[in-house]
């Protein structure tokens, strides 16, 4: 927070990308008797978020018209390599937040977790040259198409997995990684002059922190 990442680091931007999603499937694995299916469905995300990502940096649709600079990784097809891990991390994620009583309740609830979470990531990455957006859109010169299909798309990859019952302390530890990466980008927000980045953030951990506590109270 601090300090700069030195040259010879960099390659530590596309490694934290990779943690993320790793410490995910660790979690989100212990809920799972087939593990078969588990990484079937998590290579399924990975495999339709890259090439829906790739479509999109090629054709300006449907997230809207940006390029990946080479921060996070080697370029295929223009996107880095890690962005589908990426994905995975970010889907599970959400997931651990989100209600189980029906797969289209989980499906709407994972949807949104997932962008209160690119609200605070999107504009930090930009400002970090993850990647470049073209044109002026409405948050942060982001377009809203961006943000949309990023709930569509998540919503939609939820119903790979089957409902599944999860205890308070899996529970926990998804709530607590999902906040430190809104803390982690709202720190770099307020780095980067990002201030209402920032303040957001703190207001998404609160948010996070309730939504926790209340879903724990209601099974209790």
């Amino acid at each position: 927070m601090f300090w700069y990442v030195p040259t010879s680091l960099a390659f530590s931007k596309a490694l934290f990308l990779v943690f993320y999603a790793l410490c995910l499937i660790e979690i989100f694995g212990r809920i799972f008797n087939s593990w078969k299916i588990f990484y079937v469905g998590v290579g399924v995300i990975a495999l339709i978020t890259f090439g829906i990502e790739a479509i999109s940096v090629a054709t300006g649709y449907p997230f809207g018209s940006y390029n990946y600079t080479n921060t996070l990784g080697h370029l295929i097809a223009g996107v880095p390599f890690t962005i589908a891990i990426a994905w995975v991390g970010v889907i599970l994620n959400s997931m651990l937040l989100s209600n189980q009583k029906s797969k289209t309740k989980r499906a709407v609830e994972t949807g949104v977790w997932v962008v209160v979470l690119d609200l605070i990531l999107d504009p930090v990455a930009e400002k970090l040259i993850f990647w470049e957006w073209h044109g002026t859109g409405a948050y942060f010169g982001i377009p809203l198409s961006n943000f949309i299909t990023w709930f569509i798309l998540s919503a939609l990859l939820t119903y790979i997995f089957p409902l599944y019952k999860i205890n308070k302390s899996i529970h926990r530890k998804g709530a607590l990684v999902f906040q430190l990466m809104l803390f982690f980008f709202g720190m770099l927000g307020f780095k980067t002059g990002l201030v209402a980045i920032g303040c957001l953030s703190m207001l998404f951990i609160i948010l996070v922190e309730s939504r926790y506590r209340y879903d724990y109270r209601e099974k209790k």
